[in-house]
């Protein structure tokens, strides 16, 4: 099995918070990575490996059986994870307050014969949300009510009018096991960086502090450059731009009822 991605001494440029689930996973609810031998950890990776292997048979077995049907033309599948795993990589295993691509960037195919073309990538940013709509569009359905998200099939045929939305958001609110005090994170994604912004007074009384990748030059998010003074300019303009998706991925499920 490859050995974790990070290098010792790693976390000391990242947020405390990681540091603290490096030595206990979950606040405290499972084992941490620093518990494990190199040996052990190895052992996680191929356990995983042998699950997405297993998972993959099956899918497989899935689709044999819509082909077999004559039902694949009539059918969209698509195959996508509620989150990943760190493995490992960075010191940490599991998930929780770390927003790294190994934890939040989920696979994502979509199968429709006959209505998608087969065997193509896409690089375009999407999301989650975009899957409800997605799915109402296959089925010739309008979009909920103050739907966020929106519908992948043109970008995913390769329609020439296609308007991917150009940035990815993903928050965490102090979920599953909490901490105390509290952590709040929210990432953006927009071109070839990553800002990830760990919040601090009012909504907790942790010291606001942060991650900056450059995803061109480093890839496996291993320099983080929110203090870095030469990129201060990028870290603004990101955190500008949050602040603006944080206003368009408010709750709008509510109606209107009048002018005020």
């Amino acid at each position: 099995m490859p050995d974790p991605i990070g290098y010792p001494g790693e976390l000391e440029t990242k947020p405390e918070i990681q540091r603290r689930a490096s030595a206990e996973s979950y606040a405290g609810h499972a084992r941490g990575f620093g518990s494990h031998s190199l040996d052990e950890i190895r052992q996680i990776v191929a356990a995983y490996y042998a699950m997405v292997s297993l998972i993959d048979d099956e899918v497989q077995r899935i689709l044999d059986s819509l082909d077999d049907l004559d039902l694949a033309e009539d059918t969209l599948v698509i195959f996508t994870s509620d989150h990943g795993e760190m493995l490992g990589d960075h010191q940490l295993l599991l998930k929780g307050p770390m927003l790294y691509d190994p934890a939040v960037r989920v696979p994502l195919i979509m199968r429709w014969p006959g209505h998608l073309p087969a065997g193509e990538r896409r690089a375009e940013l999407v999301q989650w949300i975009d899957l409800n709509p997605t799915i109402l569009d296959a089925a010739g359905l309008n979009p909920l009510p103050a739907s966020q998200g929106m519908s992948l099939l043109p970008l995913a045929r390769g329609d020439a009018d296609a308007e991917p939305r150009g940035w990815a958001f993903c928050e965490y609110l102090n979920s599953g096991h909490p901490y105390d005090p509290p952590v709040f994170l929210s990432m953006l994604r927009h071109g070839r960086y990553k800002l990830i912004v760990e919040h601090g007074p009012p909504a907790t009384t942790r010291e606001r502090t942060g991650e900056l990748y450059d995803l061109i030059a480093d890839p496996h998010e291993l320099h983080n450059l929110w203090d870095a003074p030469v990129h201060a300019d990028t870290r603004i303009c990101l955190e500008r731009k949050l602040l603006d998706v944080l206003v368009v991925t408010r709750d709008r499920s509510q109606p209107r009822a009048a002018h005020w």
